[in-house]
């Protein structure tokens, strides 16, 4: 696909608490903000309490483990099976070294070699702090870099990120070299570029020609960057690894507060479940670990891939497999899943909703009723929530306020600068096809 030629997306985004505006400027938050978050999603070990901080609390928390002699994978800082003295020690070290080396050039830091769970849930190890990165993923590991201040960091991209460009987003970063294909990777030319990391996701789709996550003197962290909907998760672990922990909490607050007034106007919604739709492209339907089918998931509605689809591990699957299925699901809406760039004029834009053949869909509802959506897949699945319930339960979720959340998020975690919104970017509607 050219790098200049937009594709639609799918995108649901969350918005505004009812009645309080949302908490779309930052400057009117408090500015010591502590998630209540105990999944994990500081998936570094040592973490024994299992939120978004390494702190004192941790070091408790594996004293009672001692005593009480219980174990977790989280608690086991040295990953050698058990909860013990050394486990404390290790997350001392841990903490006391990112307090000695806040604001501190990076040649003046300590550094440390810490374990962590990657992308693909198993355990790995990784040296800490990371200063330069080389991305090995997709557009939105350099999205979610830029979002938590770390886009300085990152000195050299792949030739799929430079695919799927879009102009006002990373137009800072159009210089930088590639490394060529994301999966294999050309290993001269990344082993000649100046960088401690490659930036890579699951062992099987990113830099897979390095097996043993490391090249010469660089080692590669398989974090998540999007799977599974694992946006927070991401920017805590790349905010851990970069020093840029500040950023990565008000990314994750925004994110945090965003969907909490999302679940809030849903539990006004009766049965959201009735709802039904499709998620996808006419050839490909989006399902279960699909980071922006998990967040429309996160609608509340009825994604009918999730029910053809059963593997959680799947990202989806060719509608050539099941289109009786689809049929028989029968789904009221239909969200055509690509990417839309924000440098396309609203012509460009409708010409790829008009080229989205949904012919062979032509008996589901939504093809019926006109129900036929495109929505922009590079956004934060928060966003993506958002748009999901605009589309599906208006009267709860305006376009006002949605409008109001993507402002937000341009102006406080990209490099947008002075991008003119259109909403057309972000979310395409049946009502804008009929405008001339």
């Amino acid at each position: 696909m050219e790098k200049n030629k937009m594709i639609a997306i799918v995108v649901v985004v969350v918005l505004i608490a009812a009645g309080v505006g949302m908490y779309l400027a930052f400057g009117n938050t408090p500015s010591e903000y502590r998630s209540a978050n105990t999944d994990g999603r500081l998936a570094i070990l040592g973490n024994a309490d299992e939120n978004d901080y390494l702190d004192d609390a941790d070091l408790k928390k594996i004293d009672e483990m001692i005593k009480d002699k219980k174990y977790s994978n989280m608690a086991d800082a040295n990953n050698d099976g058990v909860v013990d003295a050394k486990d404390k020690e290790m997350v001392q070290n841990m903490i006391d070294i990112k307090k000695y080396n806040k604001d501190k050039k990076d040649s003046e830091k300590k550094t440390m070699t810490v374990n962590y769970i990657g992308v693909d849930k198993d355990i790995l190890s990784g040296k800490y702090p990371v200063n330069k990165i080389i991305i090995s993923g997709t557009q939105r590991s350099l999205g979610l870099a830029i979002a938590i201040g770390a886009g300085d960091r990152v000195v050299a991209l792949n030739d799929y990120v430079f695919q799927y460009w879009d102009e006002n987003f990373f137009k800072a970063y159009k210089n930088l070299p590639s490394i060529g294909d994301r999966k294999t990777p050309d290993l001269e030319a990344t082993m000649q570029i100046s960088a401690d990391t490659i930036y890579a996701g699951s062992v099987s789709k990113y830099a897979v020609n390095i097996p043993e996550n490391v090249l010469g003197s660089k080692q590669v962290l398989r974090m998540v960057s999007y799977e599974d909907g694992r946006l927070a998760e991401g920017a805590l672990m790349l905010g851990f690894f970069t020093d840029n922990d500040a950023g990565a909490q008000k990314y994750v607050k925004w994110m945090d507060d965003t969907m909490k007034a999302v679940n809030d106007k849903l539990s006004k919604v009766k049965d959201p479940a009735a709802t039904r739709f499709y998620l996808g492209t006419p050839t490909y339907m989006y399902a279960q670990l699909d980071g922006v089918s998990t967040a429309f998931t996160n609608s509340k509605a009825t994604n009918i891939g999730n029910i053809i689809v059963t593997s959680p591990t799947a990202a989806g699957m060719s509608t050539s497999k099941c289109m009786e299925d689809i049929e028989k699901q029968n789904p009221g809406y239909i969200i055509g899943g690509k990417y839309m760039y924000t440098q396309n004029t609203f012509d460009e834009v409708k010409a790829v909703y008009n080229g989205m053949d949904w012919s062979k869909f032509a008996i589901t509802d939504a093809v019926k009723n006109n129900n036929i959506y495109m929505v922009n897949y590079d956004l934060p699945f928060c966003i993506h929530t958002y748009i999901a319930c605009s589309i599906f339960f208006p009267d709860q979720f305006s376009q006002d306020d949605l409008t109001k959340m993507i402002t937000d998020y341009l102006k406080n975690f990209t490099e947008a600068g002075d991008y003119e919104f259109k909403l057309y970017h972000f979310l395409f509607t049946p009502e804008d096809a009929k405008t001339a």
